[in-house]
């Protein structure tokens, strides 16, 4: 139930956000901007904003990112304001006209999160419901519970930021989440892996508790949530790597490994090319084409490690 009702305020936090001015970009509460936009917002100066740390607007340094929305509201749609912006040493301004956030802006930015979001939970969830039983299954529940949040919330992170630690807390908790769903498929019988799995879960929890706590401070916050993203590309690839070695082996039935292993590079092959192209990229990050095929990955996955009662644990003796 707590879940349902994140997810609800979610929704409506961010439908609020139509037909209201906003500043044309959008940034943390810790006033650092994002490359998640619409290419229609797109202006050749923004290119130099992403991750760059909003200190000022027309001159006067704001304290909260409240305070920036605040000015693009007193300017009105169409006018220009101008943003003082650091992003290490350096210190520039742009100015940016002041947008009016439409459905369109809402279809292609929120909906993409907060659609796959509360598909994961609910997919995760039903599966749990099915087969408690299997590790695999309480694995993917886990994995999909780090992952509906953290999209579920990702509106909320723009404003009017109600969510920003639990987004943060449920994308410190994604990597160690993958981890105990690649233990569950290759070590899940061994005694000392639970403990393992559980204190891998204790560190990155712990991580995003000092993101949470430290996000204000850019120089801090932006090297720990590369780190964060750097773990879970590296689950990931252990996830997969796991995967392609019980295919080899012929541990479980092919075609319930070829069904995960599609599963996991569908959803995540575009992600992993804009992580790769990000640096000869001209156009922002597009919610759809990054969020949306996430959305295969749980209902997949799930069907792949659900089996039917009587049937031999496919592990066999060699777990």
């Amino acid at each position: 139930m707590p879940v349902v009702i994140v997810v609800a305020i979610c929704v409506r936090d961010a439908t609020a956000w139509v037909d209201r001015p906003f500043p044309g970009f959008l940034f943390l509460d810790s006033r650092i901007v994002v490359s998640i936009a619409r290419s229609t917002w797109r202006l050749p100066s923004l290119r130099n904003a992403e991750w760059a740390h909003i200190t000022a607007v027309e001159g006067k340094p704001v304290g909260t990112a409240a305070d920036v929305h605040a000015a693009a509201v007193r300017a009105g749609v169409g006018a220009e304001v101008t943003y003082t912006l650091r992003r290490a040493g350096d210190v520039f301004r742009l100015a940016i006209p002041v947008r009016l956030f439409t459905w369109a802006d809402f279809a292609e930015v929120f909906a993409p999160m907060l659609g796959v979001g509360a598909w994961a939970i609910a997919v995760g969830a039903a599966f749990a419901w099915r087969r408690p039983d299997l590790p695999e299954i309480r694995a993917l529940f886990a994995a999909c519970l780090a992952l509906g949040l953290a999209l579920a919330t990702g509106p909320d992170q723009y404003g009017p930021f109600r969510f920003s630690w639990l987004f943060l807390l449920s994308l410190a908790i994604l990597p160690p989440a993958v981890l105990h769903l690649t233990t569950a498929l290759l070590w899940r019988s061994r005694p000392w892996v639970g403990t393992i799995v559980a204190a891998v879960y204790l560190v990155f929890a712990a991580l995003g508790g000092v993101l949470v706590v430290r996000r204000f401070e850019p120089t801090v916050f932006l090297p720990l949530l590369y780190l964060v993203y750097f773990a879970l590309a590296n689950a990931m690839l252990l996830y997969i790597g796991s995967l392609v070695s019980v295919l080899v082996s012929g541990e479980r039935p092919r075609p319930q490994v070829m069904l995960a292993l599609a599963a996991i590079v569908a959803s995540t092959s575009i992600a992993i090319g804009v992580i790769v192209t990000y640096p000869l990229r001209t156009e922002p990050v597009s919610a759809p084409w990054l969020i949306l095929p996430l959305a295969v990955w749980p209902l997949l996955s799930g069907l792949a490690f659900v089996r039917p009662p009587g049937i031999a644990d496919l592990r066999g003796a060699t777990a």
